[in-house]
């Protein structure tokens, strides 16, 4: 048996050694980066090797927050950049982000967001070093880069805390008050309502306070669930959805709806198509209500 006096000198020793090593923080953003230019005759084919490795490197090794984040909570962002003009050093074309998280107790990674920006033009000279400075526009590209950034890490952060990414949208809402004026960042660019300019809009909005909460209700309290109790998340998956009703009738149109069923669709079919007959004609009702684009995808819960 080891005696009293041991015990203690272990205690101790431990102590000293839990203080001595520290936690594993590092840079908030596990980003993959791709660009493309299938339909753009480029002479130089590398610049986008080159373009696409910088991009990478900018936003995964930079510090974009104060938190301390460990090397498994990073947020998962996917960023698909194709380029269908290019003259000399200025690209234009169109992007694709999107945000995943890991599910509790799975492992399955659910797409929190998918936002397609039609309207993404910028400047760029091979290996020219990419800076970045809050508050000030340095480069159009790397102020693009962390729109991107602030966009993800406030829709990752709400999926997990009620509200929680509001201070990473005013960073990005002050990005576009500060890009007025130039392409891309302004209500009447890309394709209608679907924006830079009408995301950050929508998500600093308390009119669209509701769609935010969806984002932590259906996520925390509903797809995280299924791990213990699938019927139980079913169940918070759906109270989620009814709460945005009379919101979503007001707001018929409103950028965060679409987005979140554009994302969300596939993934709600197949979680409801375990459900019990009473369960689908419930959820089946509602989302043709909420999201009648659609409307036939969603028969599919009841086969």
């Amino acid at each position: 048996m080891i005696g009293k006096f041991w015990i203690k000198q272990l205690t101790v020793i431990l102590t000293i050694a839990a203080i001595a090593i520290p936690k594993l923080y590092s840079q908030e953003i596990n980003a993959t980066v791709q660009v493309v230019a299938p339909r753009v005759q480029i002479a130089n084919k590398d610049i986008l090797v080159t373009l696409q490795n910088s991009l990478q490197q900018f936003i995964n090794n930079r510090k974009w927050t104060e938190e301390n984040i460990s090397s498994t909570e990073k947020v998962n962002m996917t960023l698909f950049i194709n380029i269908d003009a290019w003259d000399n050093d200025k690209f234009q074309g169109n992007s694709q982000l999107q945000v995943t998280r890991p599910v509790y107790g799975s492992n399955y990674k659910t797409t929190v967001l998918q936002f397609n920006d039609e309207d993404v033009g910028f400047n760029y000279r091979e290996f020219e070093n990419l800076e970045y400075q809050e508050n000030m526009n340095m480069n159009d590209l790397t102020t693009l880069m962390a729109y991107y950034v602030y966009i993800a890490l406030g829709i990752e952060h709400d999926s997990y805390g009620l509200l929680g990414g509001s201070k990473y949208y005013a960073k990005a809402q002050n990005l576009v008050n500060l890009m007025t004026n130039k392409p891309g960042w302004n209500q009447g660019d890309g394709k209608g309502f679907r924006n830079r300019f009408y995301l950050a809009e929508n998500l600093n909005s308390p009119r669209f306070k509701e769609f935010r909460e969806l984002n932590y209700q259906y996520h925390r309290d509903g797809l995280d669930q299924f791990y213990e109790d699938p019927i139980k998340g079913r169940k918070k998956i759906t109270e989620s959805l009814q709460k945005i009703s009379e919101t979503a009738q007001t707001n018929r149109n409103s950028l965060l709806q679409k987005l979140f069923f554009t994302t969300k669709w596939p993934e709600i079919v197949e979680i409801f198509k375990e459900g019990t007959t009473a369960e689908k004609t419930i959820i089946v009702r509602l989302l043709k209500d909420l999201d009648p684009t659609n409307m036939q995808r969603y028969e599919k819960i009841k086969s």
